[in-house]
């Protein structure tokens, strides 16, 4: 991968496959190599996500023909699902960027996918919530929030479900508590249930 002077020697993303949670922060180590006819010094380095921080393990300034160490680090806590994390390299009087990454899938704790799923509709699936608060709405307005479903049925697989209000001339006025339904659909067919949406209707 070739970024101006800068190279990354070997793969600039590497494949962490499948992780779990458990297993605790995950480290590598990228090298970067001055391609360049000048000296080159490393200026800052920042990550995609705060759960992943980047090191410069050797020299901060590379000479022409030289490598230099940069490990990124990634924290998994609650991190279940495929990731991509990356770390970005600025170099240089101009700024100029290389980009290291990795990524992979975590599997999640059962502990953690409680605490994200508190919702429990019954052994196969839970939600993330079950009760939305949509704020002021008024007479023409259209308001969507978005919960998730987890089929742990279904490797614990994640669906996004976006719910949708819309108020009208007919809706009471004040503080509402509706009763909104949700299908949830399952291999062997459809499951239902409720969550409840607090607006405040003028």
């Amino acid at each position: 991968m070739l970024a101006d002077t800068l190279v990354v020697i070997g793969m600039a993303t590497l494949q962490l496959g499948t992780i779990q949670e458990a297993d605790g922060v995950q480290e590598r180590t990228f090298w970067l190599r001055n391609d360049g006819p000048q000296a080159v010094a490393l200026t800052q380095g920042y990550t995609s996500c705060h759960c992943t921080t980047i090191r410069f393990d050797s020299a901060k300034t590379v000479a022409p023909g030289d490598s230099t160490a940069v490990t990124l680090s990634f924290n998994p806590q609650g991190k279940g699902g495929e990731f991509y994390e990356s770390g970005t390299v600025v170099y240089g009087r101009q700024a100029k960027r290389v980009t290291v990454a990795f990524e992979g899938e975590c599997i999640t704790s059962e502990e953690t996918l409680i605490r994200q799923f508190p919702v429990r509709v019954n052994d196969d699936v839970r939600l993330s919530t079950n009760r939305l608060d949509l704020g002021i709405m008024h007479v023409g307005e259209t308001k969507e929030r978005n919960i998730v479903v987890l089929y742990q049925c279904e490797g614990n697989r994640r669906e996004v479900q976006t719910v949708r209000l819309s108020v009208t001339k007919d809706t009471p006025k004040g503080l509402q508590h509706m009763a909104y339904p949700l299908e949830i659909r399952l291999a062997n067919g459809t499951l239902r249930t409720e969550i409840t949406l607090d607006v405040l209707v003028k």
